[in-house]
């Protein structure tokens, strides 16, 4: 049983007893929260991922040592001189920017600054490429044994040249647009946007893993891209925080019902293949292009290329919708139907509840925000008619 404390800061702390070091001595795990609740909640995820046989205790190790190690096993392989260099390279670098952390608290949003860094001083997007691969690497061999979720998984770098928007549900408008344009990737879309599936999560997606009749997707594999390697399947064991079952809304199952039955994946190439990088970055172009030509305003360079015959292309005048967008969609949905966030932390697969309750505060603050412009335009509105009242009288 945790022991509960309340520090001088203000935080509630809970000391969790997570097991036993080589000499026998016990070993605890403090959480801190803001409140009794959310460090209940915090609880309850440390005791879930001990449940599943992860080493918490190893959490705390340095990143340094994780990524010595496989830097140990990489240089033993088979590779050249030249290749081995470059790894050492690497590994130093990302030594240095994430020397302060132990290999359990690394996150998708350090790795995703550094990269975004390196983009930004002018680096070649193969040398970036390179440095993520690197990472991935690293944090895959932990994954599993001291962490359920590979961070790198999550980390999304915008292409040179293109406006980097930050994380955002989609609109309402927005949602109906997804709706009313049919293209081969608004299947992906409303998937997507209704039940918060990951890309590789939707990629290894078969029939046999949804149940219409009771509205439930199961997530048991994933199909993952590791950077310069082909699609690799991957079955997900009970260490994983990505396995579970997804409710999903009746609109979503009376969506699904009506795709056709072809293949044994719902999402797949146009030859009935897993769908690759490249595939991916097609079809959601395309369909970007697609909205972007029914809902985008048209540029003064648009109306220039319209005066000639045949097809072109438009300047993108629409925000740029991402596959991330639609996730972060599902769980405002979610916050939006009252559902609590241990509950929506479980539907999205999150590794630790802490990044649902990320996205719930920062709801929170957006819907407080609104209900108090509301009572603004109701006292401007009473104030507005008592004013006309004394002025007839």
């Amino acid at each position: 049983m945790a022991s509960l404390k309340k520090r001088k800061d203000g935080r509630y702390r809970a000391e969790i007893l997570i097991g036993r070091d080589k000499s026998g001595k016990k070993k605890y795990k403090n959480v801190y929260a803001s409140s009794p609740q959310e460090l209940k909640k915090k609880e309850t995820i440390v005791r879930a991922e001990l449940g599943k046989g992860i080493d918490i205790i190893s959490q705390r190790d340095r990143f340094s040592l994780w990524a010595k190690d496989w830097l140990r096993g990489k240089c033993a392989a088979e590779i050249t001189e030249g290749q081995k260099e470059n790894y050492r390279h690497s590994v130093k670098m990302w030594e240095e920017w994430l020397k302060d952390y132990g290999i359990g608290d690394v996150r998708s949003d350090d790795i995703e600054r550094r990269l975004v860094e390196m983009q930004e001083k002018g680096y070649a997007a193969r040398t970036i490429s390179f440095y993520r691969s690197t990472i991935y690497q690293i944090m895959r061999r932990a994954t599993g044994r001291v962490i359920s979720n590979n961070p790198v998984d999550q980390v999304e770098i915008t292409a040179p040249g293109r406006k980097e928007e930050k994380r955002r549900a989609l609109t309402d408008e927005e949602q109906q647009w997804i709706w009313d344009t049919p293209h081969r990737g608004q299947p992906i879309a409303i998937i997507m946007m209704l039940s918060g599936l990951r890309r590789g999560e939707l990629a290894a997606l078969t029939w046999q893993d949804v149940d219409l009749k009771n509205r439930t997707i199961s997530v048991n594999k994933t199909i993952e891209y590791p950077p310069n390697e082909i699609p690799k399947l991957r079955h997900l064991t009970k260490t994983d925080a990505g396995i579970r079952t997804v409710d999903i809304p009746q609109m979503l199952a009376n969506y699904m019902s009506k795709l056709p039955r072809d293949n044994l994946l719902i999402i797949h190439t146009t030859d009935g293949r897993v769908m690759t990088v490249q595939a991916w970055k097609w079809i959601w172009d395309s369909y970007m292009s697609a909205l972007n030509r029914k809902y985008g305003t048209r540029t003064p360079a648009d109306l220039e290329r319209m005066k000639k015959p045949g097809r072109h292309k438009l300047d993108m005048t629409i925000p740029h919708i991402t596959m991330h967008w639609l996730r972060h969609t599902f769980c405002t949905l979610l916050y939006l139907s009252g559902v609590d966030v241990v509950q929506a932390a479980a539907q999205m697969g999150h590794a630790d509840v802490t990044t649902t309750l990320k996205i719930y505060t920062h709801l929170d603050a957006i819907h407080k925000r609104k209900s108090v412009d509301k009572l603004d335009d109701f006292l401007l509105k009473k104030r507005a008619d008592r004013s006309g009242d004394r002025s007839i009288s």
